[in-house]
């Protein structure tokens, strides 16, 4: 039994030895409460601790203890705890959700008037926009939310029944809480309780940051800057760059090094194991960071990092690198290619080979994969990089393919292909990747079907 539960029970016993409740039985019990706050969630415990007493005293005058609502267990919605919600609600029912084209999981408790919702969007890396660009796709999309609201310090959208509170945690966390008439006073309550869980720096290109010092945090979304992708973290005086680089020009560390020499101002370079993988550590002059500490690495052929970080934040760089670990892949149904599941194949399809082959270009890289049936051969390649959202990259990638611009099965804008053997293929792309599929003459009845079976997360 806690200490706060044993004064609750003390003070009941005290007060009703004479089979009465002085009027100010509450007060005391409040008093001896408040010595014991530690936190928001806790003073919120509180509250509804004194709610009990409130229903006990009766109680032992003949009251029913079934009056007494159960605590609502608590719950994590999609990396998310949610630490404070109102008793009886029960077990949620959590759903996948797509609000102003971001995608989420929303988590439900009661229904109606006593219902509590809490949405968690998370947008994909590469589309995520400014946080005004978001709230605004969500404004759109509802009608009755309104700008005006601040939440832990961020600007957020409600409603003019407040019963709807929405914001921008970070640039790839949205949250939102919305409420039935009964729990209208709940609403901030259910929103300061919210806490993002796992680890501080975030995912990027594969990779997650377990380990962030004091002070740094998220200074916007991923950008794309030709031939590779960033994310940026800062704080008062200090900042922290990570970038990916895929291609030609991550083949291996020397060429990584070389490219980081043209691209990135870099001053020489030492080598040594990075993670465990072949690298250097160098500085670089960066005008924002004046001298930049950096650790750069080729995490497998194809694709390398570079990790900078300003100089104050020297001395916290091996720990920044040792708390990088790889990103658990996304599970995808059917075949998995680079993060990609193909669910549709023709009958007896089998993998021609017992692992992926690659192809690297300016800025670019691309897993394939092969299938063969009696009755001819499928291809799926998967391509990433920062240069998939730009034009310059297209000549290389289809060099040799008769192209016609079309939509492709969900894709509004995509290219059929035809390639110098007659095999016909499909080209588009989705957040953060391009897929071509190809199929042999004989397959080009299956080519839609194999299309529509393709499956990218958060597209």
């Amino acid at each position: 039994m806690s200490n706060l539960e044993s004064e609750l029970r003390q003070a009941m016993i005290e007060e009703t030895s004479a089979l009465g409740a002085p009027p100010d039985l509450a007060h005391q019990v409040t008093r001896r409460a408040r010595r014991r706050r530690r936190s928001h969630l806790t003073a919120l415990a509180v509250a509804a601790a004194i709610a009990a007493v409130a229903v006990a005293v009766p109680a032992y005058l003949g009251g029913q203890a079934s009056d007494v609502a159960a605590p609502t267990p608590p719950a994590v919605v999609d990396g998310v705890q949610v630490g404070y919600l109102p008793s009886g609600l029960g077990t949620p029912e959590q759903e996948k959700v797509r609000d102003g084209g971001l995608p989420g999981t929303r988590a439900t408790w009661g229904s109606g008037d006593d219902e509590v919702l809490v949405t968690v969007y998370r947008p994909p890396v590469l589309e995520l926009g400014d946080p005004e660009v978001m709230l605004a796709r969500l404004k759109e999309s509802s009608g009755a939310l309104r700008g005006g609201a601040l939440v832990r310090g961020r600007p957020g959208l409600t409603t003019l029944a407040d019963d709807d509170l929405v914001w921008v945690e970070r640039p790839d966390l949205v949250l939102r809480v919305t409420v039935g008439t009964r729990h209208r006073s709940d609403l901030r309550a259910v929103a300061d309780g919210l806490e993002p869980e796992g680890r501080t720096g975030g995912a990027f290109e594969g990779l997650l940051l377990t380990y962030l010092p004091a002070g740094l945090h998220l200074d916007g979304p991923a950008s794309a800057n030709g031939s590779w992708t960033q994310m940026r973290w800062s704080g008062n005086d200090v900042s922290m760059r990570l970038l990916a680089v895929r291609g030609a020009d991550a083949e291996d560390s020397q060429t990584l090094l070389a490219w980081a020499g043209t691209h990135q101002r870099l001053s020489g370079g030492t080598p040594e194991k990075v993670r465990g993988k072949p690298g250097y550590s160098a500085t670089l002059d960066d005008p924002d960071q004046r001298q930049a500490h950096v650790r750069l690495w080729v995490e497998k052929q194809g694709l390398g990092y570079l990790l900078a970080v300003s100089r104050p934040l020297a001395p916290e760089l091996d720990r920044i690198v040792d708390g990088i670990v790889p990103a658990e892949p996304a599970t995808v149904p059917g075949e998995p290619v680079d993060g990609v599941g193909v669910t549709y194949l023709p009958p007896g399809s089998q993998r021609t080979t017992p692992g992926s082959n690659m192809r690297f270009g300016s800025g670019w890289s691309a897993t394939i994969d092969r299938w063969s049936s009696s009755r001819g051969d499928v291809e799926v390649t998967v391509a990433r990089g920062g240069v998939l959202h730009t034009s310059q990259w297209l000549d290389e990638f289809l060099l040799g393919e008769k192209r016609q611009s079309a939509p492709v099965g969900r894709a509004p804008v995509g290219i059929w292909t035809t390639d110098p053997n007659g095999r016909r293929g499909a080209f588009w792309v989705a957040p953060g990747v391009a897929v071509h599929v190809k199929v042999s003459p004989e397959l080009a009845g299956e080519l839609d079907r194999i299309v529509a079976g393709i499956r990218v997360p958060g597209s």
